[in-house]
């Protein structure tokens, strides 16, 4: 090598050394490339219930007044689509409220485009269970004596349709059904129908998987209202007895009625 070969060689090695001249390498990469913006996301819950109000808010950085954030929604086996198209708050907030009309499972994210130097930013996605309420008497039952599906039933005067009564002049009955592993609530009026006779008493028990879950008796124009948590419940049954006035000996004269039961499912 020339003399003036080795000068040229020691003066880049020094340069280099010293940070005037940058490395012709990919580890100059990253410092080149641009920032991108910061999104988050958040449900005011995981679980909603159709036509019920879900919030879902988050922020971008760096903070711009009127940034615009695509907020997409994706159900279940489907792919992703616009939702909303929201701007930013000053400080960088966004908020959006839903109200979910198909129940199932759903993912929402934000999507926050290029703008200027700042390239394109993704929140994570947030994963909500929507839940619908519907009668139990669109679940199939799996066995039924005496019992059967009504309509126009009455209790105090009061319609509660449809609901499970006696059928065929029965005045002892069941039924039972296997229920939606989604299903987490059963919420039921328990009762004695308008059409009972004054003094006759309707005699009632729910159980789930053999567990009793609630027994009671009412009287001519008297009922009860109960919610309950069913997560763990696969067979629900219902019984039920009608007596007559001064008799505890099932016979005709009352109408007991498992009055308009509906379930809260996530199908």
């Amino acid at each position: 090598m020339k003399p003036t070969s080795k000068i040229a060689v020691l003066a880049l090695g020094a340069a280099l050394t010293a940070g005037l001249v940058a490395p012709a390498t990919s580890d100059a990469a990253p410092a080149q490339r641009k920032a991108a913006f910061k999104v988050t996301l958040k449900a005011s819950s995981t679980k909603a219930v159709v036509g019920k109000p879900l919030i879902v808010a988050g922020k971008v950085k760096p903070a711009v007044k009127g940034t615009p954030v695509v907020l997409q929604r994706k159900l279940a086996g489907g792919k992703w689509a616009v939702e909303a198209r929201l701007k930013t708050s000053k400080k960088g907030a966004y908020t959006y409220t839903d109200k979910p009309h198909i129940a199932g499972v759903r993912q929402y994210r934000a999507v926050v485009p290029k703008a200027g130097k700042v390239r394109p930013g993704v929140s994570r996605a947030v994963k909500v269970t929507v839940y619908a309420w519907h009668s139990l008497t669109d679940t199939p039952t799996r066995t039924a004596t005496g019992t059967g599906t009504l309509y126009g039933t009455k209790i105090a005067g009061k319609t509660y349709s449809p609901s499970y009564g006696p059928t065929d002049g029965a005045f002892v009955g069941n039924a039972d059904w296997n229920l939606d592993p989604t299903c987490t609530t059963l919420r039921v009026r328990f009762g004695n129908g308008d059409d009972s006779d004054e003094g006759a008493t309707a005699h009632l028990t729910l159980t789930g998987d053999g567990e009793t879950l609630f027994t009671g008796s009412y009287g001519l124009t008297q009922s009860a209202v109960k919610t309950f948590d069913i997560r763990k419940v696969f067979r629900l049954a219902y019984s039920w007895t009608s007596t007559a006035a001064g008799s505890d000996v099932p016979a005709p004269g009352a109408q007991p009625l498992l009055a308009q039961p509906e379930l809260l499912c996530a199908s």
